[in-house]
């Protein structure tokens, strides 16, 4: 891993734990979720953070490590920021539940 992956990595953690952050804000509550668009905003934003630090990792980062659904994160961010009134936020609550921590411990366990 080049200095520049390791630096991004650390950047996508440190927002892999904002969202633990909002959640313990916000409440860990999935009908609180969908009815509080302050927490959706709040979340939806590190979504789109985290979608454009893995659009800075290298190639061959990408590549060693294609278990993860790089694309697919990056698309979620690219909903986000370009057609955020077709997101489905049960699929967000998902994601910030189910594929944020997987993705930080992933990671995590590369530094």
């Amino acid at each position: 891993m080049n200095d520049n992956d390791e630096k991004t990595i650390l950047r996508i953690i440190h927002y892999c734990d904002k969202i633990d952050s909002h959640i313990d804000y916000f409440g860990d509550d999935r009908e609180l979720f969908l009815e509080n668009e302050h927490y959706q905003d709040a979340c939806a934003l590190v979504i789109i953070q985290i979608g454009e630090f893995v659009g800075r990792l290298s190639d061959e980062f990408i590549n060693e490590h294609s278990e993860i659904p790089w694309t697919d994160i990056k698309s979620m961010r690219n909903i986000h920021a370009h057609n955020y009134d077709n997101v489905m936020f049960d699929t967000l609550w998902v994601t910030i539940k189910r594929d944020v921590p997987e993705l930080r411990d992933f990671l995590q366990k590369l530094i």
